[in-house]
């Protein structure tokens, strides 16, 4: 908000408070169990759709309440068809989901129906039926070759050096085979009481060596993601990384 010199500092505090207010006013937050990471700050969209906060449109703000959250920067999630278009499922079709659960929250009683994509879209063709619940899975499940940059599921959560992870994997089947640079997202849940500090690696295929690395803290109680740089482990329909989290001080 930009400063007027005709109004009183006072008076322009009040007016940005009202602003910020008037954001948060419109969203919820609750603490959703596993597999979901937690507290987490979502609207009902006029559409029906449950849609969690973000700054990117991709990557829900998990661990954090409203008070935390700059909403004026928020660009929301929708579950439906933008869910089925970045993760491959609308949010809906698992009980456990998010998407589902803050359904409940809100006092909602179905699901909306996600409009299908468009048959002519190379990235979303239409499916022939619906699909089914997703199984927890060990490792990244497969995409076909040629269809644009596309993200694995969750990996199960993992336990080192005293936090909780789990990470998924950004990259293009069509240039991102066996030991090309891939992107991974960690997502890292501190359960304890006072800040975590450490870092999040990849490591080489074969050698184990340190490849990738970014730092992160982590607060009490609070999750965080973090992007690291490292070479893909798996195939270019399966892409995977060999992950590594320590302590900061720790290294080995």
């Amino acid at each position: 908000m930009k400063s007027n010199p005709a109004l009183p500092r006072g008076l322009l505090l009040v007016l940005a408070a009202f602003s910020c207010g008037a954001f948060a006013a419109e969203w919820q937050e609750a603490d959703f169990p596993a597999p979901n990471a937690g507290r987490l700050a979502f609207t009902i969209t006029a559409d029906g759709n449950p849609a969690c906060a973000t700054y990117d449109g991709a990557n829900c703000l998990w661990g954090k309440g409203r008070s935390e959250i700059d909403f004026s920067k928020v660009r929301p999630l929708a579950c439906g068809a933008r869910h089925r278009e970045l993760y491959g499922s609308t949010g809906f079709e698992d009980p456990k989901h998010w998407c589902n659960l803050a359904l409940r929250v809100a006092g909602a009683s179905t699901p909306p129906t996600a409009p299908a994509p468009s048959p002519a879209s190379p990235r979303s063709p239409a499916p022939t039926s619906p699909p089914a619940t997703p199984a927890p899975q060990p490792t990244p499940q497969p995409a076909p070759p040629g269809t644009g940059p596309r993200l694995t599921d969750w990996s199960p959560w993992a336990r080192a050096a005293d936090v909780d992870y789990r990470y998924r994997v950004r990259w293009d089947p069509a240039s991102g085979g066996p030991g090309k640079t891939v992107e991974a997202i960690f997502e890292i849940h501190n359960r304890g009481g006072k800040t975590w500090t450490g870092v999040a690696r990849s490591l080489d295929c074969a050698q184990g060596s340190l490849w990738g690395s970014s730092d992160v803290s982590v607060g009490a109680q609070q999750t965080r993601q973090v992007s690291v740089r490292g070479p893909n482990c798996g195939s270019a329909r399966a892409a995977d990384i060999r992950p590594n989290i320590v302590r900061q001080g720790k290294f080995d």
